[in-house]
């Protein structure tokens, strides 16, 4: 059977799936994410396409004002990092999602608009997922040569 993508989830950004079997889990991982290039797809590993164990993850944009953004809110205009022509954050069944802060975000095109803008001292969590994701660092830390390597 598989699980379904939303019709009106943008074709931008790579869907991403999670699985929460223990046995498909990574060590020191809450879950295991995979890209999904299609719809009915299920885990790589285990075959599961059962939601709650299985299913797509929310795609978070970074939220952003822009004085030409078409996302009006209490006067004032915002656009998405990623896509500064769009007029919505989300649907009620698209499963994205929109933030103003840098560390909730996971949608690629935002990013790398937030690592372009040297957003990242915004905590560890949020550095340690651009790391994992292989985006060079473009901080304050890394300018001012304090910056921590692993």
């Amino acid at each position: 059977m598989g699980i379904i993508i939303p019709y009106d989830r943008t074709q931008l950004q790579q869907p991403v799936g999670y699985c929460v079997n223990p046995a498909c889990v990574p060590k020191g991982k809450t879950r295991f994410e995979f890209p999904v290039d299609h719809s009915n797809f299920s885990c790589p590993k285990c075959g599961g396409d059962k939601p709650p164990a299985v299913g797509l993850l929310v795609l978070t944009h970074f939220l952003t004002k822009n004085p030409q953004g078409k996302i009006v809110s209490l006067g004032i205009s915002y656009s998405l990092a990623c896509d500064e022509s769009r007029a919505y954050m989300a649907t009620v069944s698209n499963l994205e999602a929109a933030s103003g802060d840098p560390e909730a975000v996971n949608c690629e095109g935002c990013l790398k608009k937030i690592n372009d803008m040297g957003l990242l001292n915004h905590g560890w969590q949020f550095k340690s997922a651009l790391i994992d994701q292989g985006w060079p660092l473009k901080s304050a830390e890394k300018k001012s040569g304090k910056e921590k390597t692993t």
